[in-house]
């Protein structure tokens, strides 16, 4: 019966996918390769696959959260409305997931060399492991946070989690992208200083959390602003 029912749900979420989720798929897509080639082409041309694919899908990444977060505002301004569920907003969440995944993939064997936990752990005089607390280090744990949560939103980013978990409670799973997007930011951060990142990079990506701030700021006036005129109108209707 559970297995009856697991297929149903992913024929229905097949069936509901459209053409204009694969548009918006394919659109990502190439979004994203267009990032990570930028990379090579413009910052570093002589470098490693790994190097690149690091660099570029982290930062295409980063971009999607942002993005991610927009949409939302936007939608409340266009349509006066903020559904649970948002197609636009959780295909390019996904996306966010699958460039995030491909950057914490390539970052763990380009900084290590295979060795993952030396992203971690450092042997001190007396050969015991000791955390990596600063500079890298600290960012790769703060990377590791966030990889968790991206995976947990990657998971529940589908029709079958959103029935599954109905309505209220997958929005609150969904809402851990704020916390990925802090956690993303500070990692991205701490790791342009400890690498001694060109400063384009640093304005890029302040000047893409100012944009996201001021979305979100707008988005959460107009909705407290909406929701008190909707209250004072149902309390005159008494």
């Amino acid at each position: 019966m559970q297995t009856t029912t697991l297929l149903t749900s992913l024929e229905q979420s097949w069936r509901g996918f459209g053409w204009s989720r694969l548009r918006n798929h394919i659109a990502l897509a190439l979004i994203s390769l267009a990032g990570i080639a930028s990379i090579k082409i413009f910052y570093v041309p002589r470098g490693g696959l790994d190097y690149v694919i690091t660099i570029g899908a982290g930062y295409v990444a980063l971009l999607l959260i942002g993005v991610s977060l927009i949409i939302g505002p936007v939608w409340l301004i266009v349509r006066r409305k903020n559904p649970v569920n948002v197609f636009l907003r959780r295909d390019v969440g996904i996306w966010a997931g699958i460039t995030g995944l491909l950057h914490v993939g390539f970052g763990l064997f380009l900084n290590a060399r295979g060795n993952i936990l030396s992203n971690f752990l450092r042997l001190d005089a007396d050969g015991l492991p000791r955390l990596l607390l600063e500079g890298r280090g600290l960012s790769n744990y703060i990377g590791l946070i966030a990889t968790i949560l991206l995976i947990v939103l990657l998971l529940t980013s589908n029709d079958l989690m959103l029935r599954r978990l109905k309505g209220k409670r997958w929005k609150t799973v969904q809402r851990l992208n704020y916390a990925l997007a802090v956690l993303a930011l500070v990692h991205t951060l701490i790791y342009q200083q400890a690498s001694s990142r060109e400063p384009p990079f640093a304005d890029l990506t302040l000047m893409l959390t100012l944009i996201v701030l001021i979305w979100q700021l707008t988005g959460m006036l107009l909705y407290r602003t909406w929701r008190e005129r909707a209250n004072r109108l149902t309390q005159a209707r008494k």
